[in-house]
């Protein structure tokens, strides 16, 4: 179908090789992150689960807010409790493994785009420009069907209505970011044709932060606020700029 020049396959071959390799690099560095200690899973408590029967502790702080499909899995409607020493976040999560094939499809077929797209400037051949396109094409459909199905997904785990939690040490918290910080870790490449577009919606609104997962690995949460002033009051506790106190609640004790 195309003829290739000794020269012409060299240069696609390098180009694919190299793409590939840099995109496998990110995402094993992304899936694989250590954190100096460990989250538990643990059931939700009924505020954490947002149950009209919740209480909400004497000094926790509680926030609502929308999971980004990042590294810590949480999917769709996400409740933070913020308390003196650790923060647990409860609502759907996506299945490990399922997550991490996810992400590995997405990522190699947008690594294919460069060497289709080397192809059709050595080539001079215009197929080779609807092949990245059509590449594009199913990596988008991927990434939006994962980024659909995963919260009907983790609401199948709920039990009488209570998620788990993920709790984690305050202490063990990094990069805590509003906006754009989202994507850090690996994400900014494996997303990148929609990283534009998701940073926008993200100003001002998302908070961001580095923590461990129940498997001792250092995962990014990122959580869509309701507010400004809500993404600012927690960005402050994660950083430890403000102490907890049930008054300001997103939840009413």
């Amino acid at each position: 179908m195309f003829e290739v020049q000794a020269w012409q396959g060299i240069v696609i071959d390098v180009v694919g090789i190299a793409s590939v390799g840099y995109m496998s690099f990110v995402i094993v560095r992304l899936l694989a992150r250590r954190a100096s200690s460990a989250g538990r899973v643990r059931e939700a408590t009924a505020v954490e689960s947002a149950l009209i029967e919740g209480t909400v502790p004497e000094g926790a702080r509680i926030f609502d807010g929308w999971s980004y499909r990042v590294g810590a899995r949480f999917a769709g409607r996400v409740r933070v409790a913020v308390y003196a020493d650790s923060v647990a976040v409860a609502g759907p999560r996506t299945p490990r493994r399922l997550y991490q094939v996810w992400i590995w499809v997405q990522g190699l077929l947008l690594a294919l785009v460069p060497a289709t797209l080397a192809a059709s400037i050595v080539l001079l051949d215009w197929r080779w420009l609807l092949s990245s396109v059509g590449i594009l094409l199913v990596a988008f459909a991927v990434s939006a069907g994962g980024a659909g199905l995963w919260p009907g997904l983790g609401e199948l785990e709920a039990v009488d209505g209570a998620f788990n939690a993920l709790e984690f040490p305050r202490t063990a918290v990094r990069e805590v970011d509003i906006g754009k910080g989202w994507s850090k870790g690996g994400l900014e490449i494996v997303l990148l044709p929609y990283r534009a577009m998701v940073d926008k919606m993200a100003e001002g609104r998302a908070v961001s932060f580095f923590a461990p997962d129940e498997y001792g690995h250092e995962v990014r949460f990122a959580i869509h606020m309701y507010s400004e002033e809500k993404a600012r009051e927690l960005a402050g506790l994660l950083v430890g700029s403000t102490a907890p106190s049930a008054s300001n609640s997103d939840a009413s004790a």
